[in-house]
């Protein structure tokens, strides 16, 4: 769950080059911002999440962060990866405790342009992975938009891509073909380095094993836009899920608790005229082909509170249990700098996705991971021996996207 796109604003603009992120800001955000600076919230339980609590303090006992170490922590490499120049980001872990072996699905990076979804096994509980497929490829599109000044001829032209995947195993599934599941956002880049979130969509991609075959990607959550691209046939929209005020949905977080789908996904909203994220939940009862919100798990506010000074947005949501607790990881970021580590938060009650709150109403945080970089999103699961996996991005290199063991165990 996953960072990889709010890297290349930052890459880009080192590199002297614009991007539609902007200097030095969550590319997200900016895009959901330009897309809809004018929008209303008109749900009012939206805005009332959405609130900064007055009354709110931080606590003061924050664990001490565990510093991931690029020189020290073991690099996770893919064994047969088909080549990725620009490196790997984004894993995210099926890996359940005592199972013979786990899977994980990746971003594998060519350039801004050139970003598709990976699938590698481990028999190994972590140790080593091995490559098994391609679940999604990168293509030409070419899609009608009322975006005049991006598009003046009424048609947007670029390279659809898939990234911040998140993979799920539904064993349920009647359609043994739909049993394994990966959720993708798919979005538009113009040429040569415009990334348009807003023109794209949350979507769909199954298999009956993890090395495939895999279905072609398909909408499953989409959202108006200046394009009909954003929401055709999409089975739900940001409109159907009472979150008017989402211009964009994105880092989304796919996790099975017993028959049903919960799904953590990030939400860009302007909010008195400045762009913020906080994060969803949402759940689906028929094996992710629709989904209805659940609740805000925790709001911008909340940001200050993961421990980097500085912190004015989160993102990246990942659920995962461990010794029957369930756990969310939520990634802070610092305007300017991006992504600066993981937050491990205890769910309370996981029906309705309470997270746990201290006295003051801040989210009780059990441990950090930074990297003194731009860092995240993280992954876990249980039957790894490995621990947290902790993305690190080094902006300075060719080799820009990298992820490495921590080799610190939940919780």
């Amino acid at each position: 769950m996953r960072a990889l796109s709010r890297v290349w604003a930052v890459v880009l603009l080192a590199a002297g080059c614009g991007s539609s992120g902007g200097a030095g800001r969550d590319a997200a955000v900016d895009a959901g911002a330009d897309a809809g600076a004018d929008a209303t919230l008109a749900d009012a339980s939206v805005i009332d999440a959405l609130a900064p609590d007055a009354a709110r303090t931080c606590a003061d006992d924050l664990p001490a962060a565990t510093v991931v170490d690029p020189g020290v922590a073991t690099e996770l490499t893919v064994l047969g990866d088909p080549g990725s120049p620009a490196g790997i980001f984004d894993p995210s872990l099926v890996y359940p405790a005592g199972a013979p072996g786990g899977a994980m699905s990746y971003s594998s990076v060519t350039s801004t342009a050139a970003i598709r979804t990976r699938i590698a096994l481990s028999g190994d509980r972590g140790v080593t992975w091995t490559y098994v497929a391609e679940a999604n490829a990168v293509t030409a599109l070419s899609i009608p938009s009322t975006d005049t000044a991006a598009c003046p001829t009424g048609t947007c032209s670029g390279n659809l891509i898939n990234e911040v995947s998140s993979l799920l195993i539904d064993p349920l599934d009647p359609d043994p073909a739909r049993r394994w599941k990966l959720i993708t956002h798919r979005y538009l880049v113009l040429p040569p380095t415009t990334l348009r979130y807003d023109l794209g969509h949350l979507a769909l991609a199954t298999a009956p094993e993890p090395q495939g075959p895999w279905t072609a990607p398909t909408p499953i959550i989409g959202w108006p836009s200046t394009s009909t691209f954003s929401s055709a046939g999409a089975a739900t929209t940001t409109t159907d899920l009472g979150l008017p005020d989402c211009l964009v949905l994105t880092e989304p977080g796919a996790f099975l608790r017993g028959a049903e789908i919960d799904l953590v996904v990030g939400c860009v909203a302007v909010v008195a005229g400045a762009p913020q994220i906080r994060m969803e939940l949402l759940r689906s009862t028929d094996h992710a082909r629709t989904f209805t919100r659940v609740r805000t798990l925790l709001n911008a506010a909340d940001a200050a509170c993961l421990g980097e000074p500085g912190s004015a947005r989160l993102n990246a949501g990942e659920l995962f249990t461990s010794g029957g607790q369930q756990y969310l990881l939520a990634t802070p970021e610092v305007t300017g700098q991006g992504y600066r580590g993981c937050a491990v938060i205890p769910i309370d009650d996981p029906v309705t996705g309470a997270v746990r709150r201290g006295p003051t109403g801040a989210p009780v945080v059990l441990r950090r991971f930074t990297a003194a970089r731009f860092t995240g999103a993280c992954s876990y699961a249980e039957g790894t021996t490995t621990g947290y996996l902790v993305p690190i991005a080094f902006l300075e290199q060719a080799r820009v996207f990298r992820i490495f063991k921590s080799g610190q165990l939940a919780p």
